[in-house]
């Protein structure tokens, strides 16, 4: 089941009338500059996705070829990219004519004939007897005709031309110098009808490759220098950040080493120490214990011998015995009485280090330090390009300031 399901993905990709990002129809497709085209919702979660993690980006890659793909406005959202790439409009005819599989020609006469193949030209299925005949007529012999089949296999890259922004399908003719943006007919008739430096596109053709073109050409080519040596310098950063980073690591294992040997060492000297201090106490405390059980079995013959006195009838016998007994009792109440002091209880004690062990949180800190600013606040890299192009703020508001002066002396 699975593999089935993988396999259709694969056919759905390969079919170049549906989105290579969601494998279904295109739904308002969108052709970037590399002729691969991408539903417009897709194409906008694809930028956004791609673009989450870069620092200001100016462009995405392609999901298909991953060619760059540099955007129309940089200053805009990122989530509006996609609205600027072209409609493919064809392509997406092509998506909606293929859904129903019916020869459009023989619609017409009110015929349902089955559609084998497709002009590119008139974007219309026709039947094989259609097929046949728009070869030979004389206005769509050129016409592109394939079947179905190698229309699906072989795609197709359709030349996106640009046209005006504001109208969609209008070509640029004017360009309005007051507000230094390309207009079509239908711009000048309407948003620009006040401005007064309005030329058409091959007057200013003519003017921005003798005046401009040659500058902002250095301009971009002192840019890139400029940009290609800030990147090498953050690539010999890496890897010296990276070199660095393998230095410490290093260091970090060789005490690490160090530290286990120290451990190791101090664990042995101590054990030695705990065992040779508790072989001392048990030896002594033993000794202490035998010493004492002496006493005690000592005593004990003193106490039957005085207990068996008490049978005694022989008077000499008696006072000679008991006064050996209590001779040594007396002895031994005095050895005793000399010796106790010496008795003790010992025990083990030991100052609680691994405390101190956990408490240590690191080796070294370790810092990040800045050692080059590029640019200050003030200036940025790309202020050298604005300033040297010609359609700029500057030459907008001595426009404009132009204009209310001749207002003034009117």
């Amino acid at each position: 089941m699975a593999s089935s399901e993988v396999n259709n993905e694969i056919v759905n990709c390969n079919d170049f009338t549906k989105c290579s990002i969601c494998f279904e129809n295109f739904k308002s497709p969108k052709c970037l500059p590399c002729s691969h085209s991408f539903c417009h919702e897709c194409l906008k979660k694809h930028i956004e996705a791609s673009c989450q993690s870069k620092l200001a980006p100016v462009g995405f890659s392609c999901p298909l070829c991953r060619d760059f793909i540099p955007v129309e406005n940089i200053s805009a959202k990122i989530s509006n990219w996609a609205n600027d790439f072209p409609n493919n409009d064809t392509l997406k005819k092509i998506s909606e004519t293929l859904q129903e599989n019916l020869c459009d020609s023989c619609q017409r006469d009110g015929e349902d004939e089955e559609a084998k193949q497709f002009c590119l030209m008139c974007t219309e299925k026709l039947c094989n007897m259609c097929a046949k005949y728009h070869r030979r007529n004389l206005l769509t012999k050129d016409h592109e005709v394939l079947s179905f089949e190698k229309l699906q296999k072989s795609p197709i890259a359709t030349a996106m031309k640009k046209s005006c922004r504001a109208h969609a399908g209008k070509n640029i003719k004017y360009y309005c110098k007051d507000h230094s943006v390309p207009c079509c007919t239908a711009c000048v008739c309407t948003a620009h009808r006040k401005c007064d430096n309005i030329e058409t596109a091959t007057e200013t053709a003519e003017r921005l490759r003798k005046m401009e073109h040659n500058k902002l050409s250095l301009a971009m080519a002192n840019l890139e220098k400029e940009l290609m040596d800030i990147k090498q310098e953050l690539e010999k950063n890496i890897s010296n950040i990276e070199e660095t980073s393998d230095s410490f690591f290093a260091s970090a294992e060789e005490l690490y080493t160090k530290i286990l040997k120290h451990v190791e060492r101090v664990r042995n000297e101590f054990l030695n120490k705990l065992s040779k201090k508790t072989k001392a106490c048990k030896i002594e405390l033993q000794e202490n214990a035998e010493s004492i059980e002496d006493k005690i079995v000592y005593l004990k013959r003193c106490r039957r011998s005085i207990n068996d006195l008490t049978e005694e009838t022989n008077d000499d016998q008696y006072v000679q015995e008991f006064h050996e007994t209590s001779k040594k009792y007396t002895t031994l109440k005095d050895l005793y009485s000399k010796a106790k002091f010496r008795l003790k209880l010992v025990g083990l004690s030991s100052i609680p280090i691994a405390q101190d062990i956990e408490r240590t949180k690191f080796f070294c800190d370790v810092n990040v330090e800045t050692i080059k600013k590029f640019f200050s606040e003030e200036k940025m890299p790309y202020s050298r390009l604005t300033s040297d192009i010609s359609f700029n703020n500057e030459r907008r508001k001595e426009t404009k300031d132009r204009k209310k002066e001749s207002m003034k002396k009117k």
